[in-house]
């Protein structure tokens, strides 16, 4: 079972930990089962629902509807040519540890980068990329929460 809990303030903080504390915590930890406590910024959390929206219904999608020379391709094949197509590369400028000059490199931009506004973008180009280009409707009003 899972628990969240979103913070507004101090007082609201204090609360909600003490309850989770005193309801859910302590007497699963008296069970001696393990638990994993996680606390991030709130709009983290958004970027969490983007990802899901992102796999489980735009890539899913693509991947199962698209056929390309008579084949389907699965989801990651879609994710990495999405991610070539719209994030390219960033570059960054190493040194040799032999000769000690300077290199510059070509890194891959993850989706893990990209904040609310980024992921939200990429989503975007994605989607109207699907619909244009490779005649795949995404459906626009799914939640994916759980």
């Amino acid at each position: 079972m899972n628990h969240y809990v979103v913070l507004h303030n101090a007082q609201d903080g204090h609360i909600s930990v003490l309850d989770l504390w005193n309801k859910w915590l302590k007497p699963n930890l008296i069970e001696q089962r393990k638990i994993v406590l996680e606390a991030r910024y709130y709009e983290d959390a958004k970027t969490d629902e983007q990802r899901r929206y992102y796999h489980a219904v735009v890539l899913d999608t693509i991947a199962r509807n698209k056929v390309i020379n008579g084949q389907k391709y699965p989801m990651r094949i879609w994710k990495e040519f999405f991610r070539d197509k719209f994030l390219g590369v960033r570059r960054k400028t190493v040194v040799n540890p032999m000769t000690g000059r300077n290199r510059r490199t070509n890194l891959r931009v993850s989706t893990e980068e990209l904040g609310v506004r980024g992921y939200a973008r990429l989503i975007e180009q994605v989607s109207y990329f699907a619909v244009t280009e490779l005649g795949v409707e995404i459906p626009s009003n799914t939640r994916i929460l759980e």
